[in-house]
């Protein structure tokens, strides 16, 4: 196998994929949390009408990321990320406005389609070719700028609110979009890089793909996994705002999560180079298990939830590698889009049921023991799923990749 040198370019473009996740992305999905007590407050709306926003954006991530990475296949990762940097924009723009709970999913649709098209997909893509020898660790860098978003994102947006309110708010992080949109303009090539060791054989197509075991194994996985780490991140502010814990604290203990998430995309992405995709999932799915169990049976109020927060946020964290590290040992890099983009259907279906699905069992029951103890069962059936099938989901080499795909 041959390799390419590693040049200024190819830092430079690291760099870039890691701020598009870090302020496009990570913003983009991770954005709406701190509002939640907000809205409540404001507009009177329940814990499900709030969290549903957010679901329709993560719903949107994952069921068009097929349809994204058909275009990233036909017009290059640049085009799409400068186009989803721009619909996040205008959808930040339009939330400074919201006044009706229609007017709040409406815009949430516009902010679904722009994450979409700035998401791992398209930034794992960019990246892949260029880090041919550790390229697991290249996923869980770039990942890890979703971390470093996603600690910010609660602590500037709580104390913004505060001070200025929701409008200005909104509008800050919309105008922040200028940052991603400027470096992949100048930085990141418009072309389809190919990676020196790209097996012969072809990517599956997506009926060759649904027929694989390891699709599914790894699919439901990724599933049963999503939905239950976001039921826990998307409803964290409000169990301890309703404990008794000060809003900035609060936003402190969510950002610890997240931030600690960077960690875990360096841990599960050099597990992927070492050992195998799966190798990564499982570290990933333990260690949010553990988070539930231990958010369970600690006080909100005690200092050991930082600690719980660091546990949650490892496994929070690389279980989002989980689709690129899985699509490039399987089928190489080369026009890969549409095939990730399936593994995200999963992905995206998990994350977009969790939060509003916890929300409303709360609405329900008044009580967050219910869900977070269902979201520790769910974690726990996505493990045994891939511990099950491990026969079906070993390591491939680039040799037997090209049987695989035929």
């Amino acid at each position: 196998m041959t390799t390419s040198p590693l040049t200024f370019r190819s830092w430079l473009t690291l760099l870039t994929t890691f701020v598009i996740l870090a302020v496009a992305f990570a913003f983009g999905i991770f954005a709406l949390p701190p509002f939640y007590p907000f809205f409540v407050k404001t507009f009177h709306w329940n814990q499900a009408n709030v969290t549903s926003g957010n679901a329709i954006n993560l719903f949107l991530v994952g069921v068009l990321s097929p349809f994204v990475g058909t275009l990233v296949d036909r017009f290059t990762p640049k085009v799409v990320i400068l186009g989803g940097t721009c619909l996040v924009a205008l959808a930040f723009a339009l939330l400074s406005t919201v006044h009706s709970l229609g007017q709040y999913f409406a815009f949430c649709v516009v902010l679904g389609l722009g994450t979409a098209a700035v998401s791992i997909l398209p930034t794992s893509i960019i990246i892949g070719p260029y880090f041919s020898k550790r390229r697991g660790l290249a996923v869980g860098f770039i990942n890890a700028g979703i971390g470093v978003g996603s600690y910010l994102a609660p602590k500037i947006e709580t104390s913004r609110i505060l001070q200025q309110g929701i409008p200005s708010t909104f509008l800050m992080l919309s105008a922040s979009m200028a940052i991603p949109f400027v470096m992949t303009l100048f930085v990141v090539k418009n072309e389809h890089r190919k990676s020196p060791e790209v097996p012969t054989g072809r990517v599956p197509s997506a009926g060759e793909l649904v027929r694989m075991p390891m699709f599914w194994i790894f699919g439901i996985s990724l599933f049963f996994t999503a939905h239950a780490m976001i039921g826990i991140q998307q409803n964290l502010i409000s169990y301890l705002n309703r404990s008794g814990v000060a809003a900035t604290r609060a936003a402190s203990v969510l950002a610890l999560a997240q931030g600690a998430a960077a960690l875990g995309k360096l841990v599960s992405g050099t597990l992927a180079d070492r050992i195998s995709a799966r190798a990564g999932m499982v570290y990933s799915i333990v260690c949010v298990a553990l988070g539930i169990l231990a958010l369970l049976n600690t006080a909100p109020g005690s200092d050991m939830i930082y600690w719980v927060a660091l546990v949650f946020g490892q496994g929070y964290g690389g279980i989002f590698n989980a689709s690129p590290t899985i699509a490039f040992e399987f089928f190489g890099t080369h026009r890969v889009g549409k095939a990730l983009g399936l593994f995200y259907v999963f992905f995206g279906l998990g994350t977009a049921s969790g939060g509003v699905l916890a929300g409303h069992i709360f609405d329900i029951t008044h009580r967050w023991s219910g869900p977070f103890t269902l979201d520790l069962g769910i974690a726990c059936a996505g493990l045994l799923v891939l511990v099950a099938g491990a026969s079906q989901t070993r390591r491939v080499h680039a040799a037997a990749r090209p049987a695989l795909a035929s």
